[in-house]
């Protein structure tokens, strides 16, 4: 066994600054998850949420967004175009 004097203030910060870091990591980890409620180690996630993240990663969109402005009106219409004609 070590004794008490030993044991220098160096030491004391060196296990602060890991038990702090491991408990920042355990609250950024439980913030970024997607749980809705966690008992005795399980977690309800919803996946659609999961989902909607890894569609806004690839796409840029969730596609959860109501679309708006789209009346039955121009929602028929077609884009017809003509070629351009070369001089």
């Amino acid at each position: 066994m070590t004794q008490l004097s030993d044991f220098n203030l160096s030491e004391l910060g060196i296990f602060i600054g890991v038990c702090s870091s491991a408990c920042v990591a355990v609250l950024i980890a439980s913030q970024k998850s997607k749980c809705e409620s966690v008992c005795f180690g399980m977690c309800k996630r919803r996946v659609d949420l999961v989902i909607a993240e890894e569609r806004l990663e690839m796409t840029g969109k969730t596609g959860l967004s109501p679309k708006t402005g789209i009346s039955p009106k121009t929602k028929n219409l077609k884009l017809e175009l003509e070629p351009e004609v070369e001089n």
